[in-house]
């Protein structure tokens, strides 16, 4: 089989080929064993892949064709391929020497020649001579993919509809925006439209809630939901009017009191709750934070008596030295591993003999000792470009 000069295909559409006849086939074409259902007359495919939204499978050849036979008798009867093109193609044979205009619009000059097109007409993949049946497979399995991908403003909706579904709401605004744009008159942006008269909706219901707090005096809960609308409504007219309100509310001294006492709140609630579950250090810190933070409030009051309980038992204060050394030597692991990314052995070998001394039979102590192991052989073994040991040089 002579492989000619490759065509210039892709300029080629099915689309612009004029309709043709049909008539008596060869031998080639009136197989009655074929599984396939071939279509004869390119007109009636056409119509019939336009009409279905499938692509068309149009295969090219010559009654006196070995290759031909050898694809037909072949790959064309493998039961996968049968079905996959019965199911998801048009299949089309053409006799070149009987449709010479279409042969020649396509510019074929190998057969077999197989032409795989959406049911627009345009072209997806132009092969000349046999081909096996796994390369068929793929072949058509491509096309499949690039026919039924939508492309420009419905792909670009699919994708925000994606978006949506994750609770991704920025991402699926700006797409929605965009298509809106782009697509204008098409159906595809109304349907943009009335997804963002949606989104709108809700953000703006959010933005009324938050109003509804600060009527109520809840000056701390009105700034995390119009919070959750700049950043989960990002692109909306609710998400812009909602930051701008946050400005105003922080600005005033009030509110800044409000905030800050609640802070002072919270934060003693959380020391509590770790002395509760005995996290004694976790307690100290918080104490301090609030005596420093909050001087003067009566949370920084409650703080300090809550440190001065532990502090007046030995057992509470043993608790928290061994928490913060827990502490230490998780840090000191951390520490020599950032010291190894950067080629610091010493450095990485000192923290590891820290976290021994400070923990000795624990499991970070086995951790330290075998990576001491290892970094105290590899310093004492060949250095790059040194003699190997035993050996000596010429």
């Amino acid at each position: 089989m002579k492989i000619l000069h490759r065509p210039l295909w892709p300029t080629v559409t099915l689309g612009f080929l004029i309709a043709l006849p049909s008539s008596a086939w060869p031998q080639w074409f009136r197989n009655t064993t074929e599984v396939v259902r071939w279509e004869t007359d390119y007109n009636a495919a056409r119509q019939k892949a336009a009409e279905k939204g499938l692509p068309l499978f149009v295969i090219i050849g010559t009654e006196h064709c070995f290759y031909c036979r050898k694809l037909e008798h072949g790959p064309l009867r493998e039961a996968s391929i049968v079905a996959h093109l019965q199911r998801h193609f048009v299949p089309l044979k053409i006799d070149a020497q009987r449709e010479v205009e279409l042969a020649r619009a396509l510019r074929v000059q190998v057969y077999p020649t197989i032409v795989l097109a959406g049911p627009d007409g345009k072209i997806h993949a132009f092969i000349e001579g046999y081909q096996d049946s796994q390369r068929l497979e793929e072949h058509c399995k491509r096309t499949l993919l690039a026919v039924h991908t939508p492309q420009g403003p419905a792909r670009d909706f699919e994708q925000a509809s994606q978006a949506l579904s994750s609770g991704d709401y920025p991402r699926a605004i700006a797409l929605l925006r965009q298509v809106s744009r782009e697509a204008r008159d098409q159906p595809v942006a109304h349907k943009a439209r009335q997804l963002l008269e949606q989104i709108e909706k809700q953000a703006a219901q959010k933005q009324q809630q938050a109003q509804e707090f600060l009527t109520q005096g809840q000056t701390r809960e009105a700034l995390e939901l119009l919070s959750e609308v700049v950043r989960r409504y990002a692109g909306t007219t609710a998400a812009e009017s909602a930051a701008e309100q946050m400005q105003r509310l922080t600005a005033r001294t009030e509110v800044q009191q409000q905030l800050r006492q609640r802070s002072a709140q919270e934060l003693l609630a959380a020391a509590r709750e770790d002395f509760r579950r005995q996290q004694y250090y976790d307690c100290l810190l918080k104490c301090e934070q609030l005596q420093s933070g909050f001087p003067g409030q009566p949370e920084a009051q409650e703080a300090g008596r809550l440190a001065a309980e532990i502090k007046k038992h030995p057992q509470y204060l043993s608790r928290a030295c061994e928490q913060l050394q827990q502490r230490t030597v998780q840090l000191s692991l951390d520490l020599a591993e950032a010291w190894l990314a950067q080629g610091q052995t010493a450095e990485a070998i000192a923290c590891y003999e820290r976290v021994v001394r400070l923990a000795p039979g624990s499991p970070q102590a086995q951790a330290a000792s075998t990576a001491l192991n290892r970094l105290k052989t590899q310093g004492t073994g060949t250095p790059a470009g040194g003699t190997p040991t035993g050996m000596v040089k010429p």
